[in-house]
């Protein structure tokens, strides 16, 4: 029943078979993984809580995050004869995530600044009407 729709150049996952099915996993696996871990899926203004949207690039970031923290414990543990190799692979792991988590910000203040002008032009039309 869900589908994956265009915009703005991204696709949007419509449901959590799309969004298990992208994510590789099974759909109880993701929705505990949105309530334990905080997997980035949202739900449209005014629905009920089972309909849900999904972006496959705060997906992937979300990832990207939770993984190069994994990593890097790993790498610190496993890391005796190659100190500084290791230390280097760490640091570009988390200079890649800040740069996805910086790119996602932008985009979400984007997001965020689109939504408060649609808000104001509705106020402004609801004024009109007055």
């Amino acid at each position: 029943m869900g589908t994956s729709i265009m915009s703005q150049n991204s696709t949007v996952l419509t449901s959590w078979k799309d969004i298990a099915r992208y994510m590789g996993k099974g759909v109880r696996t993701v929705q505990r993984w949105e309530m334990d871990f905080g997997l980035p899926v949202r739900r449209p203004q005014g629905s009920n809580k089972k309909a849900v949207l999904a972006r496959p690039r705060d997906l992937d970031a979300w990832v990207a995050l939770r993984c190069a923290s994994r990593g890097t414990r790993h790498q610190e543990k496993g890391a005796v004869s190659q100190p500084q190799l290791s230390g280097v692979m760490a640091l570009h792991a988390q200079i890649e995530t800040a740069r996805q988590l910086q790119q996602y910000n932008r985009l979400l203040t984007e997001e965020v600044k689109s939504q408060l002008t649609a808000l104001r032009e509705q106020m402004v039309q609801l004024k009109k009407r007055d």
